[in-house]
């Protein structure tokens, strides 16, 4: 995976251009260029409560998009990014999803609300759809993680050895690799399979945790290959949770999630959502589904 082109789509809200600023880190840590994208909401403009015609609302929504943009692509520049911008009109998940693929970016980096509440509804149902539905990888920045300051020199890759995981681990290990970060590479085995699975036999729960030990030993492998730094750690838990607090030593995640929507996602994609809604570092999904683009 080479990573020269972020797209960074604004909102104008805080939680946005505070994740905007925390992916010009990453940016700028990548040598990756950035295109800054602001989406006129269509469905505001057919709404009520809201004077003038059609016409006349769609024109001030691009005003607004276009002084969004504006202002972030200052600050951009201001660091010595190579940066781009632009505006949309529609829906703004589908219209970010369609920019990146457009644009053939190498990911997209969107700020997420992180803890439920009015506020996820609203901020975080667009960046929830962008991760389901986006054909590259996708950055999410909770508020808390726009707040962790510095570089990139830790990634923490989890991996429960799913094809899914793998997928995350090796988009991971290729952003480690240019970051030129050091890897955490860590296994949980699921307290409460464990749990299910001791109530029959203490010697299948023990060949669980075992087993989460042994699927960390090709990743490594690969990782010191590359010539990665690595650290491997086998844990038993709720592995969303156990993943979180891990990443306290991280400064960001990569995983694999199960994309769209129905009961894969409900059952595969449960610990990437729960990760990336309280996770204290920006978390990168790629989907496992999702296609390759040539030269990928």
């Amino acid at each position: 995976m080479t990573t020269n082109t972020l797209l960074i789509p604004t909102d104008g809200s805080e939680t946005a251009e505070a994740a905007a600023r925390r992916g010009f880190d990453l940016a700028d840590a990548l040598g990756a260029s950035v295109h800054l994208l602001s989406v006129a909401d269509s469905s505001v403009a057919t709404g009520t409560g809201y004077s003038g015609d059609s016409a006349s609302v769609r024109e001030r929504l691009r005003d607004r998009a276009s002084a969004r943009v504006a202002s972030l692509r200052e600050v951009a520049a201001d660091r010595g990014l190579e940066v781009t911008g632009g505006v949309r009109e529609g829906i703004p998940a589908k219209e970010i999803v369609d920019c990146a693929d457009e644009r053939r970016v190498d990911a997209v980096v969107v700020g997420t609300a992180g803890r439920g509440g009015v506020a996820r509804a609203i901020v975080g149902s667009v960046a929830d759809k962008v991760v389901r539905t986006a054909s590259v990888p996708v950055v999410t920045i909770t508020p808390t993680a726009a707040e962790h300051e510095g570089g990139f020199d830790s990634l923490l890759l989890p991996t429960d050895g799913s094809e899914r995981a793998t997928v995350g681990v090796a988009r991971g290990l290729d952003l480690a690799d240019a970051l030129g970060a050091s890897v955490h590479l860590l296994s949980v085995a699921d307290a409460a399979v464990e749990g299910a699975l001791a109530a029959v036999s203490e010697d299948d729960a023990v060949d669980l945790a075992a087993h989460a030990e042994r699927r960390l030993e090709p990743v490594a492998a690969d990782a010191r290959e590359r010539g990665l730094e690595v650290v491997t750690t086998a844990a038993t838990g709720d592995p969303a949770a156990v993943i979180v607090d891990h990443a306290e030593e991280a400064d960001l995640i990569a995983m694999g999630t199960a994309g769209r929507g129905g009961f894969e996602r409900a059952v595969l994609g449960s610990v990437a959502d729960e990760v990336i809604r309280t996770a204290t570092v920006p978390v990168l999904t790629v989907r496992s589904d999702g296609p390759i683009r040539a030269g990928d």
